[in-house]
């Protein structure tokens, strides 16, 4: 059984579910303890027991502790490979939907076949990348190591109420190739959508002229940025996605509007958010890092990817991976950043 020190690194609720994830790929069991214990409301919250749940319930796992503020877990997992067919999970009220599915994806494209995944909870809320983020720069960037995903948006899911719907297929990936993200380059013109429900247009459109206004006047490019007015939620909220490409890669920036925020504000801080990144000319932000190390870990050969710095949630990942996997890494500092090289252990369903 291999231990886990849930209080590691960054210690919040993404070590314990990259932890469960891995363990249920390798067939391992699992005990996780000290479980967010630097946190001010320590243990397991809500949000976070719908992941391991499903995750546990998918290999046919024993699971004790599941139950919020419990300290400690331990799962040991009956099978590798997960029945294909339809799924539904409800993470409830604005619990993170795109956190969930960073945790769950490794799992899910080890299915026997292909597998539909319905999901509701939060898709625009603090914290945690918004959906548009994850469907414009994470997927991309998955699909070259060979994941085999796609998602659709049904319903957007703002904080409070939630009640976002998302729709994932998956179909078996593994073995995954190694991805070579590392080179410098000039990003293309940026992109993106403003998008607002149950709020009127011209937050929207203000949103991105806001955020337009700081790109050009900063010398870069601004291309074709959707405005979507109405988008279908229970509740109200606004929100901008901002992306480049950079050689064979893809960059991004976010920010989502609060009650008493200007919408020019929120355009602003995605574009500076973007800002960083581009000025820098490397073709992996931070966030995107962060999710890019257990895939690089799984892969066969050697991935190595190019970013500003490593975040502490990307180092936790390194460690865990090496830890569970037996993955080897390196950090090299660059004058461009930090290049994080991995060599995978190609893990075959």
């Amino acid at each position: 059984m291999i231990e886990v020190d849930g209080s590691f690194g960054e210690g919040g609720g993404q070590l314990l579910r990259y932890s469960v994830a891995l363990a249920a790929l390798m067939g391992t069991p699992i005990r996780v303890y000290n479980i967010r214990a630097k946190r001010d409301n320590p243990g397991l919250r809500p949000q976070h027991l719908s992941a391991v749940k499903y995750i546990a319930e998918l290999v046919g796992a024993e699971v004790e502790g599941l139950r919020v503020g419990s300290a400690e877990i331990v799962m040991k997992p009956r099978r590798r490979r997960i029945p294909a067919g339809t799924y539904t999970v409800d993470i409830g009220t604005a619990g993170s939907v795109t956190l969930f599915l960073q945790a769950t994806l490794p799992v899910l494209i080890n299915a026997e076949g292909r597998l539909q995944l319905e999901v509701r909870g939060g898709t625009s809320v603090r914290w945690s990348p918004p959906y548009r983020y994850f469907e414009n720069v994470l997927l991309p960037l998955l699909s070259a190591f060979g994941v085999r995903a796609s998602t659709h948006l049904l319903r957007e899911g703002y904080y409070p109420e939630g009640g976002g719907i998302v729709r994932v297929s998956a179909e078996p990936s593994y073995p995954l190739k190694a991805v070579d993200y590392s080179a410098p380059g000039k990003p293309s013109a940026v992109e993106g959508v403003s998008y607002v429900s149950n709020l009127p247009c011209h937050v929207a459109e203000r949103q991105a002229s806001s955020a337009k206004a700081v790109l050009q006047e900063h010398g870069f490019r601004v291309g074709k940025v959707d405005v979507l007015c109405n988008v279908p939620s229970i509740g109200r909220g606004s929100g901008i996605v901002l992306w480049s490409r950079v050689g064979n890669s893809v960059v991004g920036g976010d920010a989502l509007g609060e009650k008493g925020k200007p919408a020019e504000v929120v355009g602003r801080e995605a574009a500076e958010a973007l800002l960083k990144i581009l000025r820098a000319g490397v073709p992996v932000d931070p966030h995107a890092s962060d999710n890019l190390v257990i895939y690089m870990a799984l892969a066969e050969g050697t991935s190595s990817i190019l970013t500003t710095e490593l975040t502490s949630h990307a180092e936790t990942a390194l460690v865990l991976c090496k830890e569970i996997t037996g993955a080897s890494f390196s950090v090299e500092k660059t004058e461009k950043g930090v290049r994080i090289t991995v060599r995978g252990v190609g893990f075959r369903s």
